[in-house]
């Protein structure tokens, strides 16, 4: 980063505008006495780049940029980075209340062959702070990250190389080597290899107890060989082909004893029941018995069989009223259309009943539009007969003042109003008094105050009205649009009679199919 062109004005000493212009200057030194504004110079290139000063030692104390008795500070910097020129503007303004505020920010990119001459023209007013080139950054922040990225150093880092602080480096001068040594490392940063060094000491560390565990276990396999490597592996082949076969038979095993143990149950069951048998005895009586039970089972399948016949029929006729029902039609949309012939006669109902209300509501609202008409009408003659109480009111005052003017006129003599001399005297104005002018005209305003609170009153009323008479309407055309969308739709389908009797017909099918289940 190289300087170019400095303008300050209101910025802490420098309380008049000024430039510093470094066009021309690969090497400048700031040569003056104490208190002369040197290390100012160096404060106004870091403020304008990153919006603070080291030696303020807060990043937020951005008051100090501005001079006793100023209310506002301007920073320009012009520098090159790159091969690129760029302008950093920074404006600081103090309120009302004495808070010092940052009001403009700005980096731009000028172009190339800019003539910074042509900035002397702009220095003493300002009148132009942005528009020198390509903007790249509008306000404090996106201005700090715009630095950072054309220049390549942040804040800490530029104050560490390229500005040193001059508090560190007063102390620079007068420490010893060793405090030297450690201003140094903390200027420059260098404490990071402290660190590298810290964590390249604990990796060796690690590395040398982990080279020692290795050398143990080499010691446990000194007599390791070629010989005993290729026994192992054929031990190990062999451990593994073992595995394998067990692996294989185990689900085999596992079902074998669940065999067992159904065998075992099942013998212990036939175990009891030969136990049952051995104390049964046989009785005469068990031949006969025996014969009447094989008749009965011969019975039993010829009635089994006659059965399965009559099961046969049911099923086909269950099946029959199955497809009957479906053929028949779907009884929940049916009862659909029914339900939506209900609210047909609903809405019907209603909307004759907001028939009537529609009715009354513009009735009354024809009415009070009529009372509004003849209130506005009662206003505006008021308003006319307090106009000419007001005209009488006026010609009372001027004749009253004539009438006491009038003695003071004296034929020859200069007019005390208009200065020219008496010709002829004014006959005695005969005019109402102004305190009765003033007794009707005061009438008039509260006759006018009447009618118009009459005439509010009215306005509010039809006002009402008209919102009531909206709505009636609204809920009217609403049930209107809702009977005739279900007029439209229920004209696609059957009569309300028929879809009754299709209904009716769906019921009896399914009776007769749950008494045929």
């Amino acid at each position: 980063m190289r300087p170019l062109r400095l303008d300050l004005a209101g910025f802490t000493v420098f309380r008049e505008p000024a430039t510093v212009d470094l066009t021309d200057a690969d090497f400048f030194a700031l040569v003056g006495p104490t208190g002369s504004g040197k290390s100012t110079v160096l404060d106004a290139i870091c403020f304008a780049l990153y919006g603070t000063v080291p030696r303020w030692g807060d990043r937020r104390a951005i008051a100090n940029a501005l001079a006793p008795s100023v209310n506002q500070a301007r920073v320009r910097l012009v520098f090159e980075s790159a091969g690129l020129r760029y302008a950093a503007t920074r404006v600081l303004r103090r309120d009302a209340k004495g808070k010092v505020t940052t009001s403009h920010a700005g980096l731009e990119l000028l172009p190339k062959g800019f003539d910074l001459s042509s900035l002397d023209s702009k220095t003493g007013t300002w009148s132009e702070l942005i528009g020198l080139g390509e903007p790249l950054a509008g306000t404090p922040g996106e201005l700090d990250a715009a630095v950072a990225e054309v220049i390549g150093l942040p804040y800490e880092q530029f104050t560490t190389c390229v500005v040193l602080p001059q508090g560190a480096f007063a102390e620079f001068l007068h420490a010893k080597p060793a405090v030297r040594q450690q201003i140094l490392v903390n200027l420059l940063g260098l404490s990071v290899y402290e660190k590298v060094r810290e964590q390249a000491v604990a990796l060796a560390t690690r590395a040398e107890t982990q080279v020692v565990a290795a050398d143990r276990l080499l010691d446990g396999l000194a007599d390791a060989s070629d010989e005993a490597l290729h026994a192992a592996g054929e031990r190990v082949a062999a451990m593994r082909r073992v595995a394998d076969d067990v692996a294989a038979a185990v689900p085999d095993l596992l079902s074998a004893g669940q065999r067992a143990q159904a065998a075992r149950a099942a013998l212990a069951e036939l175990d009891g029941e030969l136990a049952l048998l051995r104390r049964v005895t046989a009785d005469r009586s068990a031949l006969g018995a025996a014969e009447q039970i094989a008749e009965a089972m011969l019975r039993a399948q010829e009635t089994a069989a006659d059965g399965i016949a009559a099961v046969s029929a049911a099923e086909e006729r269950e099946e029959k009223l199955r497809r009957e029902l479906l053929d028949a039609g779907d009884a929940a949309e049916l009862r659909r259309m029914l339900d939506e012939y209900a609210e047909l006669d609903r809405l019907a109902a209603q909307t004759s009943g907001f028939a009537s209300a529609v009715g009354v509501a513009e009735q009354e609202h024809e009415a009070a539009v009529r009372a509004l008409d003849a209130a506005t009408r009662r206003v505006a003659l008021a308003g006319e007969a307090l106009a000419a109480a007001e005209r009488g009111v006026e010609a009372a005052r001027t004749a009253d003042r004539a009438a006491t003017l009038r003695p003071h006129l004296r034929l020859g003599e200069p007019c005390p109003v208009c200065e020219q001399q008496v010709a002829v005297l004014p006959a005695t104005p005969h005019s109402p008094a102004p305190a009765a002018a003033s007794a009707r005209l005061d009438a008039t305003r509260a006759a006018v105050e009447d009618a118009q609170r009459v005439a509010d009153e009215r306005d509010r009323a039809a006002r009402q009205l008209d919102r009531a008479l909206a709505a009636v309407r609204a809920q009217r055309d609403q049930l209107t649009q809702r009977a005739e969308d279900l007029r439209t739709r229920l004209a696609r389908t059957a009569d309300r009679d028929s879809v009754r009797a299709e209904l009716d017909a769906v019921g009896v099918l399914q009776r007769s199919l749950d008494d045929a289940a």
